[in-house]
């Protein structure tokens, strides 16, 4: 299968991996990105959660003869964003175009209808496919549809994955820190959490949250608590913020992978990368429950604990799994196995040439 790839400049948690996952699988002659991603293939422009392969720029002009000649099978649409939706109007009427597939990652629980009425979409992969929709038939099929049914039934959740070779490479780790949680204090909740962990007795917690320019309205939350990269970043200047940034990941994932119990609780967004880092580093995880149907799913007590979202139980699960030693390391090794039997961007990508194989 030959697959156009349409993106944008900017880094997305959803079709970035993807991609990646579809070179492997395909090889990077069968999925052409347009125009060429810089973090896909700039060194300078690296991001530290993805490889990155050679170059292989083409032109509109490159791009358009291969569409008019039916070198592709499949055009993936692979953000919701402007820039890309500017690409496929430009491309789109002017050549013969295969089928299109949609993968829409915004954050918010919007279908995208001036997208589907412009251009024949053929399958809509949906990052933030809510529960309600799925519990709710026909509240889902009025609400967010409209009515289309056609549309709910090209309707699909793609949640993101990870490169598990992107991560850093660490030796065994004692695990001396009881529990951790970090993270951007984007919602109170994550405050609270912190909160609530750090007054724990007699637990070794590590951990903070960090405020940046658009959390202003929890700054005095997290300033009181213990912060993340020794300060608050709200006012730091975008250059320093940036190199802070680049300095993070391997300390970040030895705090994890230290960690006998690590918490992931969602900010603004419907998920986190944290969601998938934990189990990633063979830690227990203890979530609340994702707010979105994630294809293959962690299964509570299974592979992850979930909280009630108030997070009233957080401390009593937190001191029992401390104590029962075989049944949490049961957890994170089960974990571990069902994030890369199933969450990894090889396999994200198999259930994305699935879906498009089988109802395109």
């Amino acid at each position: 299968m030959n697959i156009l790839f349409l993106v944008d400049p900017l880094h997305d948690y959803d079709s970035d991996p993807l991609y990646f996952g579809l070179v492997r699988l395909l090889g990077q002659e069968h999925v052409v990105d347009f125009p060429s991603k810089a973090i896909f293939h700039d060194p300078s422009a690296k991001v530290w959660a993805l490889p990155q392969v050679p170059a292989a720029t083409r032109s509109e002009e490159e791009v358009r003869s291969l569409l008019a000649g039916g070198f592709f099978d499949l055009v993936c649409v692979a953000s919701p964003r402007p820039e890309c939706l500017a690409v496929l109007s430009r491309l789109f009427n002017r050549v013969r175009f295969p089928p299109i597939v949609f993968i829409d990652s915004s954050d918010d629980s919007e279908i995208r209808h001036d997208v589907v009425e412009r251009y024949p979409i053929q399958m809509y992969f949906r990052y933030a496919w809510r529960v309600e929709w799925q519990r709710h038939y026909y509240w889902a099929l009025a609400k967010a549809f409209r009515w289309n049914r056609k549309l709910f039934e090209r309707t699909v959740p793609l949640m993101f994955s990870i490169v598990m070779d992107a991560l850093p490479h660490l030796d065994v780790i004692p695990k001396e820190i009881d529990i951790s949680y970090r993270g951007r204090c984007s919602h109170p909740r994550r405050a609270r959490t912190v909160e609530v962990l750090s007054h724990l007795r007699g637990i070794r917690f590590s951990g903070g949250v960090y405020a940046s320019p658009g959390d202003r309205k929890y700054k005095l939350k997290a300033g009181r608590l213990k912060r993340l990269w020794t300060k608050i970043v709200d006012d730091a200047p975008a250059a320093e913020t940036d190199q802070l940034k680049k300095k993070i990941p391997e300390e970040y994932y030895r705090e994890i992978a230290a960690s006998r119990i690590a918490v992931c609780i969602r900010g603004g967004g419907w998920s986190t990368l944290r969601y998938l880092e934990i189990p990633a580093m063979g830690t227990m995880m203890i979530s609340e429950r994702p707010g979105i149907i994630i294809p293959n799913d962690f299964v509570d007590r299974q592979h992850a604990v979930f909280c009630r979202p108030d997070l009233s139980d957080l401390e009593q699960l937190v001191r029992y799994y401390l104590r029962e030693d075989a049944e949490r390391e049961a957890i994170a090794s089960e974990g571990r196995a069902h994030l890369l039997k199933y969450h990894t961007c090889e396999r994200q990508a198999e259930y994305f040439l699935n879906v498009c194989r089988s109802r395109v």
